[in-house]
């Protein structure tokens, strides 16, 4: 395994028909203190993966492999969910590599994850993605934030549903297990102040997995 991270990241939904853009959500954490260390433009490409009872999505859990086309690389992510339920917050332990050539194919992969999946797995939707990235801080408390346009479809990406959602990654110490797990005031400050706010967007704790099988099923 290439790198393990726990992930802890405040996780909206883009209100339909109503305007909203990163610009938009970063202005109104500058009025409140935050600042501006860096930006920067991503598109990947997703492939989620399951088995055909549908194992990882029923967990929580979530089974990607990524084309970065920013970075140029692909890898495979397993993100084990371990949710709060009194936290507004998403908390995953990722586990992954940037180097997808060295496993034959994802179930080569999962065999060396600590996961009960018995079933082989297979492709269940693809969500392709343009997500705008700035990282903020304040106090010394970092954030990612991710504001992502996606397109979840099954085959052809013409037959695709548009989504949009905002994601605020605790980064203070970035990629690794290595975290004060007690102390997550920052994420609670935050997702404070976007809740008194008129910000068009809605808190969730769904996965772009499960959006993308949801809103495709209802269709």
């Amino acid at each position: 395994m290439e790198f393990e991270n726990y992930e802890r990241e405040l996780k909206y939904l883009i209100k339909k028909n109503d305007k909203c853009s990163s610009k938009q959500v970063l202005n109104f954490l500058y009025q409140h203190g935050y600042k501006l260390v860096e930006s920067f433009t991503k598109e990947k490409h997703e492939t989620y993966y399951d088995d055909s009872e549908l194992t990882i999505l029923n967990r929580g859990d979530v089974m990607r492999g990524s084309n970065m086309v920013t970075e140029q690389f692909n890898g495979f992510l397993y993100k084990k969910n371990m949710c709060d339920p009194d936290k507004p917050y998403v908390s995953k332990l990722e586990l992954g590599t940037k180097l997808r050539g060295q496993y034959k194919d994802v179930n080569d992969f999962v065999k060396e994850l600590d996961v009960k999946i018995e079933k082989k797995l297979k492709p269940i939707l693809y969500a392709n993605m343009i997500r705008e990235v700035s990282i903020i801080e304040k106090n010394s408390d970092r954030l990612y934030i991710s504001y992502d346009k996606v397109k979840y479809f099954e085959k052809d990406e013409s037959e695709s549903i548009y989504e949009e959602m905002l994601e605020i990654e605790d980064w203070k110490n970035p990629n690794t297990t290595d975290v004060d797990y007690d102390y997550d005031a920052h994420l609670l400050e935050v997702n404070q102040l976007i809740i008194n706010s008129d910000l068009p967007i809605k808190l969730t704790k769904d996965s772009k997995y499960y959006r993308g099988y949801i809103l495709l099923n209802e269709r």
